[in-house]
């Protein structure tokens, strides 16, 4: 297989990641009709949207986000590039990877204080 795939080989691991995470808070949150779709810098919830929607926008927006990393990494020739595109989807993933993990913190906060 040729390096110049490797960016999107190391995507998908992060993307899987990111949907999993998905799975796992569908199953935890399923007693809630509503969920927080935005924190303010306190970290109370502002607005509650359909679980469903809160659910999955978030690791499709962010799974979309890093495919699109790793296919500039792919499609752009590597003259055009300013630094390693594997960097670039391994960084990208971590912190990605990292909003997911905060956004599931701060929605566990949320419904621990629910009745």
């Amino acid at each position: 297989m040729s390096e110049e795939w490797l960016p999107l080989i190391l995507c998908a691991p992060f993307v899987l990641l990111i949907m999993a995470s998905g799975l796992w808070a569908n199953r935890r949150f399923r007693r809630f009709k509503r969920l927080p779709g935005h924190f303010d810098i306190t970290g109370k919830a502002t607005y509650l949207a359909p679980r469903s929607l809160i659910i999955w926008y978030i690791p499709i927006v962010l799974s979309t986000v890093l495919i699109a990393i790793a296919l500039a990494g792919v499609l752009v020739p590597s003259e055009l590039q300013n630094g390693d595109a594997v960097t670039g989807v391994v960084l990208g993933g971590v912190c990605i990877l990292g909003a997911q993990m905060l956004i599931l913190w701060l929605t566990e906060r949320w419904a621990s204080r629910q009745n």
